[in-house]
C-alpha cells in the first residue's frame, strides 16, 4: 500500500506517527476523546483559529480544559512538531485525493492508528484502539 503513495506523504505520515508516540499520555488520551466525540472536528491548516474545528493540539487542549492548543506546546518537543506535521500530511493527502472529506477521513484514520500503536505499546490488549476500518469503527479513537 505504501508503494502506491508519494514518498513525501509516507515520510511525513511516519514522522507524525513518531511524534504522536512521544507525546504525554494525557495529551494522547485527550486527542482520543476529541476524535471519538466527533471526527469531523479535525482539520488541517487551521492552527490558531478559534472555532469548533481544529488541529490535534487544539482539540486535545479543549478536552483538557485549556483554551488554546498553544498551551500544550510547553509539554514536549513532540507537541511542537505535531501541528506542522499534521498540516503537511493533511495537505499532501488533500492534494492527492482532491477531496476534503476523503482527506479528513484518511488523516483521522492515521491518527487513530497512531494512538492505537501507542496504546498497544503502553498497555496491551485492553488499551487497544479500534482503528482498522475507515467506517464507524475508525471513529473510536479513545485508548481504552
Amino acid at each position: 500500500m505504501d508503494a502506491d503513495l508519494p514518498a513525501r506523504e509516507v515520510l511525513v505520515r511516519d514522522a507524525l506517527r513518531d511524534e504522536l508516540s512521544r507525546v504525554d499520555a494525557d495529551v494522547v488520551t485527550a486527542i482520543g476523546r476529541a476524535l471519538e466525540r466527533d471526527q469531523d472536528r479535525l482539520t488541517g491548516g487551521s492552527w490558531g483559529i478559534d472555532d469548533a474545528d481544529g488541529c490535534l493540539l487544539t482539540l486535545a487542549a479543549r478536552e483538557l480544559g485549556l483554551e488554546h492548543g498553544e498551551e500544550l506546546l510547553h509539554t514536549s518537543v513532540a507537541a511542537v512538531r505535531i501541528p506542522v506535521l499534521f498540516d503537511e500530511v493533511w495537505s499532501l493527502i488533500l492534494e492527492r485525493t482532491g477531496d476534503p472529506t476523503a482527506a479528513r477521513a484518511i488523516t483521522h484514520r492515521l491518527v487513530v492508528e497512531a494512538l492505537g500503536l501507542q496504546a498497544d505499546q503502553a498497555g496491551g490488549s485492553d488499551t487497544a484502539v479500534a482503528a482498522a476500518a475507515p467506517d464507524d469503527t475508525a471513529r473510536i479513537a479513545l485508548p481504552r
